[in-house]
């Protein structure tokens, strides 16, 4: 029986350049003031809430990859901090999710048709 095995470095990449690429106010075709402002508080609020996550996330991919090149390494070990990791990345998941539908809900159905473009953009295959 073969097994497959997943490069936890290549998803955290994987994960990190796709959540990255945020939609800010500039984006959005022609956004109100109050639109703006809303966009900007949002952002600061997500960066915020992301934070513990953020440094979750890399404290524990450091020590993943630090436990990986041991010699008395036990597989039981590595599983359970890539659990970590993944908790740490769930909640960054949860927390840019939650955004993107708070972000939509502000937008007309015009501006909605552009960032519904690049939110879908993002899942294309590069």
């Amino acid at each position: 029986m073969s097994t497959t095995h997943i490069n936890p470095a290549l998803i955290l990449l994987s994960l990190t350049l796709f959540l990255s690429a945020s939609l800010s106010a500039d984006q959005i075709p022609d956004p109100g003031a109050a639109q703006k402002e809303a966009i900007d508080l949002m952002h600061h609020k997500l960066h915020d809430d992301q934070a513990p996550f953020k440094a979750a996330e890399a404290k524990a991919l450091k020590e993943l990859n630090e436990m990986t090149i041991r010699e008395d390494v036990k597989i039981e070990d590595v599983n359970a901090k890539i659990d970590e990791l993944m908790a740490a990345k769930t909640q960054i998941m949860r927390l840019r999710y939650g955004h993107l539908v708070e972000m939509r809900a502000i937008l007309t159905d015009e501006q909605k048709v552009g960032y519904d473009k690049g939110v879908l953009s993002r899942s294309a295959v590069k």
